[in-house]
């Protein structure tokens, strides 16, 4: 009996799984999209930053810091450095502390004791501040550095996001496999749950008509008793 229910109700149980796959598909495709348009959104940006980051590399090294330009990647560091020590344990806006390649220039305090310096062009790029003078414009340098790199990873996760919504795009609107199965079912289930009904709209009746039959009963037993002569009665008549 236990395999026929779990039979009976496996369809339904699969149709609700297949509706649940269905919202998560077309979220994921959603979503694919917004990604697809996000990541074109930072490349196109990223390519006019290109255009304009300037040449730091080597002996072109210059940088702005709280209004003076400095040459000297020590120098440079080192302010950057003493500068974040008092960022420490602050939170709020990013804070302006000059201009690097183009960009302006500012340190993000963060949780946990942590500043990053960002440049900040077409999109925001962020550089880690290291425990030494010279760490910290090293990474600050790479991230400049990086631009070409970082494009080309931008535009692998488009191509990836555009076909993945594809593959989605796809498995929208699939029909579930156990639909003539999961109809007749409910359509059974449908049939049983009207029998129920009219047999719960048939039980009172029954119960009001049996209770009825005894009322009468009773009434014709006392109805009987009223009127027949006691014991005593018939014994007088008999003398």
């Amino acid at each position: 009996m236990k395999i026929c229910i779990y039979a009976a109700l496996t369809p339904f149980r699969l149709r609700s799984a297949h509706a649940e796959e269905q919202y998560r598909i077309r979220t994921n495709l959603r979503r694919s999209h917004v990604d697809a348009e996000t990541f074109s959104a930072r490349l196109s940006n990223l390519r006019e930053d290109i255009k304009t980051r300037l040449d730091t590399s080597g002996d072109n090294f210059r940088i702005e810091l709280e209004g003076q330009t400095l040459d000297n990647r020590g120098l440079a560091g080192e302010l950057i450095v003493r500068r974040t020590e008092k960022l420490k344990n602050r939170f709020g806006d990013d804070v302006r502390v000059g201009r690097f390649a183009g960009f302006d220039l500012f340190l993000r305090p963060g949780f946990n004791n942590t500043v990053e310096v960002v440049l900040r062009g077409r999109n925001s790029y962020s550089a880690r501040v290291t425990d030494t003078a010279l760490g910290t414009i090293r990474s600050l340098e790479a991230t400049v550095q990086g631009f070409e790199e970082r494009g080309i990873r931008l535009e692998s996760d488009i191509a990836d996001s555009r076909k993945r919504a594809k593959q989605l795009e796809a498995k929208v609107g699939a029909p579930f496999e156990k639909e003539d199965r999961y109809q007749e079912l409910a359509r059974r289930q449908s049939e049983i749950e009207d029998k129920l009904d009219l047999t719960k709209n048939q039980a009172p009746s029954q119960v009001e008509a049996k209770a009825a039959d005894e009322n009468g009963e009773n009434q014709s037993q006392k109805h009987a008793q009223t009127h027949s002569p006691t014991r005593a009665q018939r014994a007088v008549v008999a003398v």
